[in-house]
């Protein structure tokens, strides 16, 4: 791997923009093509098990990436101080930039198995997670987590705490454990959060792209888009007057992701995973529902590439029953 330039969260350019980690989306194949479309974009690779990375080859293939990521960071979840510490040494070793710790994460099987929100209840050991890291690394360690439980009243005793432990950048989506994805992001408990630490803070929720991300910004150091990035690499364009995709680069963007993929899937995972971003890839245009009706039927590499060939060059949707023939 190409080693990065040391740099801190502190010398970045402000906004501070990021694609959020995301289980099953943030892989190398997308965070490689969120990159052609902004260079300054902060990525975060899945949220991943700790032990799991030390247990498991295949959970440790997630390490990889392309140069052309850069900066990047691996988004960890655990609860163990001394398995965060043997990962984040591995992670180092790989060059990249840095750990993000999930104390956020809202799954009732996580919390239960006191990882993600589970550590806003537990500042003790989250403390004690970061300064494992600190002494095992010289890594930039920043937390992503909520504004509290149930509410907001704990946010920031809470983050000074983990500042304190040596968090070098915080942020926060706007809910709480208790509203897991529902209801708006209530993004004014972070801007109050931001009068009361040193470090750099990112505002959560809702964002849709980067004008979005701008205007809720406020004081905050930055934003992060999580579900409107996903098949929409676009939002991170930071021209706002930067013309809507068209339908021919939809295409394109979405064989050119299907690829990657094939790089790091066998054809059938491919072809299934491919299918959780053609919502955001394909739409917009005469037919869209169809189309991706059609694509999500593929079960095969040459039926999917052979139905986006078809709407490229302006035909009708094809039959299920073709698809699957295929």
């Amino acid at each position: 791997m190409t080693e990065m330039p040391r740099i801190s969260w502190q010398d970045l350019p402000r906004p501070i923009m990021c694609l959020a980690p995301m289980d099953g989306v943030t892989n190398t194949a997308y965070r490689q093509i969120v990159r052609r479309f902004s260079p300054n974009v902060i990525l975060f690779s899945e949220f991943t098990n700790v032990d799991g990375i030390l247990r498991s080859d295949r959970v440790r293939q997630r390490l990889d990436y392309d140069p052309c990521e850069h900066p990047f960071l691996m988004q960890l979840f655990g609860n163990s101080p001394e398995s965060f510490a043997e990962v984040s040494r591995m992670v180092e070793d790989r060059g990249i930039f840095g750990v993000d710790i999930n104390m956020g994460c809202p799954s009732k099987k996580i919390v239960h198995s006191q990882h993600g929100s589970a550590l806003m209840k537990d500042p003790g050991t989250a403390c004690r997670i970061i300064e494992s890291i600190r002494k095992a690394c010289s890594l930039e360690v920043s937390v992503k987590t909520r504004l509290g439980w149930s509410d907001a009243s704990e946010l920031i005793p809470f983050a000074k705490a983990l500042e304190s432990a040596g968090a070098s950048m915080l942020t926060i989506h706007g809910r709480t454990y208790n509203q897991a994805f529902r209801g708006e992001a209530d993004w004014n408990p972070i801007y109050d959060l931001k009068n009361n630490i040193q470090i750099p803070l990112i505002g959560n929720g809702d964002v849709q792209d980067y004008a979005d991300g701008l205007q809720r910004q406020g004081n905050l150091d930055g934003f992060m888009i999580g579900r409107a990035a996903i098949g929409n690499p676009w939002c991170f364009r930071e021209s706002e007057q930067a013309a809507e995709p068209t339908l021919d680069e939809r295409i394109t963007v979405t064989r050119d992701h299907y690829h990657l993929l094939r790089e790091i899937r066998e054809e059938r995972h491919a072809v299934k995973e491919i299918r959780k971003y053609l919502g955001g890839y394909l739409s917009n245009f005469r037919q869209a529902k169809e189309w991706r009706t059609a694509l999500m039927a593929c079960t095969s590499e040459a039926s999917l590439l052979d139905t986006l060939k078809a709407l490229e060059q302006g035909e009708e949707p094809p039959r299920e029953s073709f698809l699957k023939a295929a």
